[in-house]
């Protein structure tokens, strides 16, 4: 099909417009001459507006062309700023001397990812192996084989016991059986329905129907969770309604999603648990968004214009504060903006707040500041590398600086001089010939854990507590404890931090996983999202965790079972912040 932008108010000159029509987008500078070339529906239609950053110097990109190897490319930056992408140009042999083109990845890896997620395979395989390495069996394969068997057994008791307990629901009220039937036999099961009307199977991530009902086009999604509430025996708000993998909100309508009439099929996801944590706010390129983590519905959008990298929250007073990719700190309340100010000149990733007191460090990848929020001025500033993660000792006026290296700096906010730095991790990414990807610090325990690249996790401490003058030179570790998490890096770590710590981790894999440090021991591993974890917050207390990760996805998890009680599709980017509370 063909969309054709006939007029646009509001969108500045220069600006890109971008739609996705489900799998599909494409986008074209303003003013569009051409219509998009979309694939037939019915598909959730997106359209986003996008900002020209920089581009390439043709004649440059010519010259580099003819090379076809290594490159890298300068690009003109719309404010100055220097940039470059650096690349490579290659193709494959054919085997007759010629060269043909890579094929185009389509959705076959989609596919892949579903079917593993389908029957929890990732999942399964890592802690298949990680039992193995941790028991070393004489007969590795004959071990094996006998957890694949009684996964097989499991996973057939799980089947029947779903099939068993499906209930349909039509708008009679009778009830009918689910085995997978046609979509002609579908739509007959429904009998005369009003013209114009939606027959709607309603069918769990299994493959499973849950129920059938019939929906007239002006009906809004969340009078349709209120009618599946008998049917599924859960309360309107822990259902959640999706149509080709997008989350439908309660106020719209199907018929707003451009979905024809007759028989649909929509996803339906159900959670009997109670979300126990109320809000959360994410942070991705189209700015902050506010959650209701009860129904799963957007509250409010705060329309930052840069990428969200770190968020605070005063949940009290619903003050806000945040790190932009283009280094801005900025205060929000529920009214908007109130105060921002370039804090640094590179991309501002860190940020703790001391709410009681209007203190305020930010991090970036040349230096730490030290701000009061009330005056918004910068108090100190700390000249450093790549920073990594924040910890600060506000009574004691500490600030511990994670770095990018591994190395944690202690810094103090009196005196504002750097005490000493702290090695472990850095020693011990060494010794294992890898980098830091991520860390998480107890500024009041003196202890860290550390990320790795290859998906290690080395659990390690500072010298005891005592005077200032005790960290005079670097100190020696004592007794790094180093494990395997994951098979890919870990670039988002949080820990509870108590006689009885606890660390949770997102992976490059998309996949999370919960640890007891003083004895290495996995707790829960957590099913996965769909691409890399770059954003975790963690309530202990209610035994609640959201993560947030390259594709946009939100999901609320239980850390005593591992289960997703809430899934969603929060942004179109990825989500590199959350806070919740």
């Amino acid at each position: 099909m063909e969309l054709t932008i006939l007029d646009y108010v509001g969108l500045p000159e220069g600006s890109i417009l971008s739609v996705r029509s489900g799998p599909t987008r494409r986008q074209s500078p303003l003013p569009c001459s051409a219509p998009f070339r979309l694939p037939p529906g019915p598909w959730p239609l997106r359209i986003d507006v996008l900002g020209l950053l920089g581009k390439t110097n043709n004649a440059i990109l010519g010259e580099v062309l003819e090379e076809r190897g290594l490159c890298k490319l300068p690009l003109e930056g719309k404010d100055g700023r220097p940039m470059s992408v650096t690349f490579q140009i290659g193709s494959r042999s054919n085997g007759a001397g010629r060269e043909d083109p890579l094929p185009v990845k389509r959705d076959a890896e989609a596919d892949a990812r579903a079917y593993l997620d389908l029957h929890r395979l990732r999942e399964f395989m890592h802690g298949l192996f990680e039992l193995l390495l941790r028991e070393r069996p004489e007969d590795p394969y004959a071990f094996m084989a006998k957890r694949f068997r009684q996964a097989a057994v499991m996973e057939s008791q799980s089947a029947e016991a779903s099939r068993s307990s499906i209930s349909t629901a039509t708008p009679s009220g009778s009830t009918l059986s689910s085995m997978s039937p046609s979509r002609e036999s579908l739509a007959e099961s429904f009998g005369q329905v009003p013209e114009g009307s939606y027959k709607a199977v309603f069918r769990s991530l299994r493959g499973r129907d849950v129920a059938r009902l019939v929906i007239s086009p002006g009906e809004q999604v969340g009078s349709v969770k209120s009618r599946l509430e008998s049917a599924t025996s859960t309360p309107s708000s822990a259902i959640q309604l999706f149509w080709l993998g997008e989350p439908l909100p309660n106020h719209s309508t199907l018929e707003e999603w451009f979905v024809d009439s007759g028989l649909v099929v929509l996803q339906i996801v159900c959670s009997q648990r109670d979300a126990r944590v109320q809000h959360v706010i994410t942070g991705a390129s189209e700015g902050m968004r506010l959650w209701n983590l009860g129904d799963a519905e957007q509250v409010k959008e705060f329309p930052v214009r840069s990428s969200v990298l770190a968020i605070s929250v005063d949940w009290k007073t619903m003050r806000i504060a945040c790190t932009t990719f283009d280094g801005k700190l900025q205060l929000w309340d529920t009214s908007g903006c109130s105060k921002s100010i370039v804090a640094h000149s590179e991309e501002a990733c860190c940020l703790q707040v001391e709410w009681s007191s209007d203190e305020a460090l930010t991090g970036s990848s040349d230096s730490v500041k030290f701000w009061c929020l009330k005056a918004f001025r910068c108090k100190g500033l700390l000249k450093t590398t790549v920073v990594d993660s924040l910890s600060v000792d506000w009574p004691g006026r500490r600030a511990y600086v994670g770095l990018r290296t591994g190395v944690v700096r202690l810094w103090d906010l009196a005196s504002l001089e750097v005490i000493c730095d702290f090695e472990g991790g850095a020693m011990a990414a060494k010794e294992a010939g890898t980098a830091v990807s991520g860390m998480a610090i107890d500024c009041i325990g003196r202890r860290a854990v550390s990320g790795f690249e290859d998906g290690h996790l080395a659990y390690w401490h500072f010298e005891p507590p005592g005077r200032v003058e005790e960290f005079s030179s670097p100190g020696e570790v004592s007794k790094t404890k180093v494990l395997l998490a994951h098979f890919t890096a870990l670039r988002s770590i949080v820990a509870q931090w108590s006689e009885d710590s606890r660390a949770l981790v997102g992976s490059d894999d998309g996949s999370l996983s919960l640890w007891r440090l003083d004895s290495s021991e996995c707790l829960v591993r957590f099913a996965r999202h769909v691409g890399f974890v770059w954003a975790i917050h963690a309530d202990w207390a209610k035994e609640r965790a959201v993560s947030g990760a390259f594709d946009g996805c939100l999901k609320l998890w239980d850390l005593r079972t591992g289960e997703c009680l809430r899934t969603i599709q929060g942004h179109s980017r990825p989500i590199r912040s959350i806070c919740c509370g």
